[in-house]
């Protein structure tokens, strides 16, 4: 028998549903592609292009990436596939190196106007063209996929003979002091997604790496926190919650392919995002090592990573109490971020009163929103076949 909170998380996901699928993919395929390529950074308050600026490269490939997504679901395949080829032109024409990698700042259609490799625009390259690869077929995207994955180990993941900077990928080029656990977890995305396109193995393991390493280096067991920077004091790092979920969920889909996970680990992470969560009625994108608050807003990514570690936890542990949890946090995302924004777009950041702290729209957004929008789809309909199964 389906229970109350199965029957309203149903409901919650067929209500994003028909968002995602006739509001949203719609608004940004009329409203993000620039007639001199690729796609614009932001947009206006009206929904209108802010013209003359220059777009990080992250913004590119994440623009594929959710078009391939949106294909995958039944979403206007040859639009979207027109659209992730946009995409891949801007990548392949625009952003990439001689060397392999990918720039951090693209003038679309022009070419770089940043040449940093930066890890985390080279991971959302990668999880671009691995998507993309996977759900066309499109041979040009797979074999950007290899050549970059082959490119990163090449030039920056750290060596043996690095000493104390040994482990992990160089965050950038020329590679800094400080260690930084975001682009680390963004490329274990990225290689999960390149194995789930390519079967490589190479790429399952890097992700084992990469997860290992982060628990070794980032990860105070005694507080139960993932911490944000490694080389630094306490009085420069800081933690953030929706981190804490993300790498929930990032473990979870690791299992899922066969990789390596350390026992516990993603319970840990789940009940310390929990811990600096307790007396806030929301949820602030960063806080200091001692739990106080360090930046007092809510970001829409924050909340989508928080259902997705939910998520992730029950398919882990099958508890039932987390249905709420579940539910509660995906009423927040619609309620704060997508309801009183412009039709098909969002409200990305609020104050904790509920006011609205944006002056655009960022399609960049649409990455963390229809992964985890997914992945509530899923899940919702993994409950109700659960449901109808004789106990």
């Amino acid at each position: 028998m389906t229970s109350e909170p199965e029957r309203d998380i149903s409901a919650l996901a067929k209500r994003f549903e028909r968002w995602m699928y006739e509001k949203s993919l719609p608004f940004w395929a009329d409203h993000a592609p620039d007639p001199e390529g690729g796609f614009y950074e932001r947009l206006d308050l009206d929904g209108q292009p802010i013209l003359g600026e220059d777009s990080r490269v992250r913004v590119q490939a994440r623009m594929g990436y959710c078009f391939a997504l949106g294909a995958e679901n039944g979403w206007e395949p040859e639009r979207a596939r027109q659209l992730a080829n946009r995409s891949l032109d801007t990548l392949l024409n625009d952003c990439r190196r001689a060397d392999g990698l990918y720039g951090k700042m693209v003038d679309t259609g022009r070419g770089r106007t940043d040449d940093t490799p930066e890890l985390y625009d080279n991971a959302f390259a990668l999880l671009a063209f691995a998507t993309i690869g996977r759900v066309f077929g499109d041979v040009r995207a797979l074999t950007a996929a290899g050549e970059l994955h082959e490119a990163i180990e090449r030039l920056m993941r750290r060596n043996a003979g690095e000493g104390s900077q040994a482990g992990g990928y160089r965050e950038r080029l020329p590679a800094p002091d400080r260690r930084e656990q975001n682009p680390h977890m963004h490329l274990t995305e990225a290689s999960l997604a390149w194995y789930e396109a390519s079967g490589d193995r190479t790429a399952l393991q890097r992700a084992e790496r990469i997860a290992h390493f982060v628990a070794e280096r980032f990860f105070d067991a005694d507080a139960g926190l993932l911490l944000e920077f490694a080389g630094v004091g306490t009085e420069a790092n800081h933690v953030e919650a929706g981190h804490q979920f993300e790498w929930v969920w990032l473990l979870d889909r690791l299992a899922q392919n066969g990789g390596a996970v350390l026992k516990g680990l993603a319970g840990t992470l789940h009940d310390g995002g929990m811990r600096l969560l307790e007396g806030l009625d929301y949820l602030p994108l960063s806080q200091e090592v001692d739990g106080s608050i360090r930046q007092a807003k809510q970001r829409t990514w924050t909340l989508t990573e928080k259902m997705k570690g939910h998520i992730a936890l029950y398919r882990m542990q099958s508890r039932d109490d987390l249905l709420p949890l579940i539910l509660a946090t995906g009423n927040s995302l619609w309620n704060d971020h997508i309801a009183p924004g412009l039709p098909g777009a969002w409200i990305d950041a609020i104050d904790p009163d509920g006011r609205s702290l944006v002056e655009d729209i960022t399609p960049a957004t649409g990455y963390h929103l229809y992964l985890a929008l997914d992945e509530l789809s899923s899940f919702a309909k993994s409950l109700d076949q659960w449901s109808k199964v004789p106990r």
